[in-house]
């Protein structure tokens, strides 16, 4: 009786979920494609839905511009079992719109483009003669190839603008060192000099040997200058006395 219900409830809600599928599929016909994401998250909501559901629902979302939702509808039917024809087409879907995000985000693109060029090879593994999944897959290997070359030229010019700074801070630094350095030369002449100044000071003054020798000869004609002019004095005041006797 247990595996009889089991089966009953299975059944009913395999009808249930289809009948949503459809009813989703006419509104998404009718390029109603919010309704019709309702229907299909309706469809998936228990835990033995079918891959249809998934399928359809990363369909809406990809026709609303949802890209990154869609992303995560397709991925998840990496866990379902489907024929090779189906799984193709999923992992199309899922490097599509990886490749979509990729161009509306270029955050997104760093990590979205690599994802999206392996979904692509993954569908061709599947579907060799695809043409559209092998145009798709060039397409997205070529904006990858340039958003990492961009990355690089990014990274360089980081590196390059770093070492712009350690370089300017180095020459700043050897320029107040050398600023320091002429400041100390500077304070240090100036006490030389101040310090030349006070023993100059504090010593006498110190004259030549013909200088010495001039003042000396100087001093000696003085003194015989003033000798004469002693004895001229003295000749006077013996002239000027008088004798009181009377010769």
């Amino acid at each position: 009786m247990i595996l009889l219900f089991l089966a009953m409830t299975l059944l009913s809600w395999s009808q249930q979920e289809n009948r949503l599928i459809r009813q989703g599929n006419r509104q998404y016909d009718q390029e109603k494609y919010k309704e019709a994401e309702i229907d299909y998250l309706k469809s998936v909501q228990s835990g033995k839905a079918s891959h249809k559901g998934f399928y359809n629902l990363g369909d809406a979302w990809y026709m609303q511009k949802n890209y990154v939702q869609a992303s995560a509808a397709f991925d998840t039917l990496r866990t379902f079992k489907m024929d090779d024809e189906t799984r193709s087409k999923s992992y199309y879907n899922l490097g599509n719109s990886l490749l979509k995000a990729s161009i509306d985000s270029a955050q997104l693109a760093q990590k979205f483009l690599p994802a999206s060029v392996e979904a692509f090879k993954q569908s061709l593994r599947l579907k060799p003669d695809d043409a559209d999944a092998k145009y798709n897959l060039a397409y997205a290997q070529k904006l990858l190839d340039k958003s990492q070359q961009q990355q690089q030229q990014q990274q360089q010019q980081k590196n390059q603008d770093k070492q712009d700074k350690q370089d300017q801070k180095q020459d700043q630094k050897q320029d107040q060192q050398k600023e320091q350095q002429q400041e100390q030369q500077k304070d240090q002449a100036q006490q030389d000099q101040n310090k030349d100044q006070q023993q100059q000071q504090a010593q006498p003054q110190q004259i030549s040997k013909e200088d010495a020798e001039r003042i000396l000869e100087a001093l000696k004609n003085d003194e015989k200058e003033t000798l004469e002019k002693l004895k001229e004095a003295k000749i006077q005041t013996i002239r000027v006395v008088k004798s009181d006797k009377d010769w």
